[in-house]
């Protein structure tokens, strides 16, 4: 059984998603914690600064996933005590592949099109798989996923003009201000400060430092983009005094601009700040400041940044996703009726075997020869009839509640033998 929860920017605002934001620690621990507990037997976690989803697989007799008590678990892991389970999105089976297929190709995120989930989403598979977090299946669905999106990419040029959050991030800042000039500080030196400093070169901005509180990131970064100035340590103050539109990209888990940062600026002049972190990285009270204009990732929602621009033919698309997914299920049901078809033949060879065993011992060669040639002949009889009514009643396994059923009866009787 395959299932997916998660909260996203349509479902909850960053202020809930940041309580339950995972690092790749927390992703590890909480995985294995629910693997020893047989809530799962394998799991991905995607945790971005839009969205928290868990994909897992639990056992094959589990009709249904428990979704409550999977968001319980998350929510106890986060030390959130009160939660609205309303916010999380939780499907199974062919609706959770359908789900992932789409976000991969940047269908289901906040900025249509987007290219950077393809690789959140493959880091996300990586690190399950460093850590044996994976399973068969689940491994199957991603690099099935993964070859949805190059699919979608190179058919409907979704990705012609690549668009991130970060990139709609200063094509919203500058559709605010206006101004190409403006002293602009980036806080922060990983890919998504690549993808902020990208498009501020491609729009001309001509005044851009970068921060970090590594010296030697924040050298690297600054040599590998025309040797912008470049600030580090404990310089975060000066740095924030000099620029008057700072996006933050860092992976802090607490904020790292504070209002008392802010309010030491001798530069009184309006101050723009974009965070693009989730837990956020600007302190909630830098809002109260009179001349801090605060924006965070919800605010490219339903913006002209927030989508893709120009026609797309979405009907092919989703015909195209449709089409992919029917693969793997495909491949899925056809993977689930050979495990069940397994354990048919392994319980009928054990309980031949069983009256075998009883037949006297006084029987001479020629007589238990004959014997042992209409058992062989029984267990192919037996075994042919049964997976044949399979095949039959489940539709070629399409039908999972009757091969889940069948497999259980079956693994039930080789338990008890």
């Amino acid at each position: 059984m395959i299932g997916l929860i998660g909260i996203n920017h349509n479902t909850a605002p960053v202020e809930i998603r940041e309580r339950f934001a995972l690092t790749d620690a927390d992703a590890v621990e909480l995985i294995n914690d629910w693997i020893t507990n047989d809530f799962v037997i394998g799991g991905i976690v995607l945790s971005t600064c839009n969205r928290i989803e868990i994909y897992f697989q639990t056992k094959e007799e589990d009709m249904q996933p428990d979704f409550n008590k999977l968001i319980r678990s998350l929510a106890a892991f986060k030390h959130i005590y009160t939660v609205d389970q309303s916010i999380f999105i939780c499907k199974s089976n062919r609706e959770a592949i359908l789900h992932m297929f789409r976000l991969a190709s940047g269908l289901e995120s906040m900025v249509i099109g987007e290219t950077q989930i393809l690789g959140q989403l493959k880091d996300a598979f990586r690190k399950a798989i460093d850590n044996s977090q994976s399973t068969s299946i689940l491994s199957r669905m991603f690099h099935k996923g993964f070859e949805t999106a190059k699919k979608i990419r190179n058919n409907f040029l979704i990705a012609a003009t690549p668009v991130s959050s970060g990139a709609a991030a200063v094509t919203f800042m500058d559709r605010c201000i206006g101004n190409r000039k403006i002293s602009t500080l980036i806080l922060g030196a990983g890919q998504m400060a690549e993808t902020i400093y990208d498009r501020l070169s491609e729009l001309e901005f001509e005044n851009v430092k970068i921060y970090n509180r590594t010296k030697e990131r924040a050298e690297k970064f600054a040599q590998t983009h025309g040797n912008i100035p470049c600030f580090s340590e404990n310089q975060l103050c000066e740095a924030l005094d000099q620029a008057d539109l700072i996006f933050v990209a860092t992976s802090s888990l607490m904020p790292i601009v504070t209002k008392e940062e802010i309010a030491l600026r001798t530069n009184t002049e309006a101050v723009y700040l974009f965070d693009m972190a989730v837990p956020r990285n600007i302190a909630e009270d830098v809002r109260t400041l009179e001349f801090a204009h605060v924006y965070t990732i919800d605010d490219l929602r339903k913006t002209p940044e927030g989508e893709m621009i120009g026609d797309l033919d979405y009907k092919g698309i989703d015909n195209c996703i449709e089409e992919m997914v029917g693969q793997f299920t495909e491949w899925l049901d056809a993977s689930q009726i050979r495990q069940v078809i397994n354990v048919i033949q392994q319980a009928s060879d054990k309980l031949l075997e069983k009256e075998l065993s009883k037949l006297p011992s006084q029987l001479d060669a020629g007589e238990r020869e004959i014997i042992e040639q209409s058992d062989q002949h029984l267990r192919i009889t037996f075994s042919t009839a049964i997976i044949a009514a399979l095949r039959d009643v489940t539709k070629d396994g399409k039908n999972l509640q009757y091969t889940e059923a069948i497999n259980k009866l079956f693994s039930k009787i080789l338990e008890s033998e």
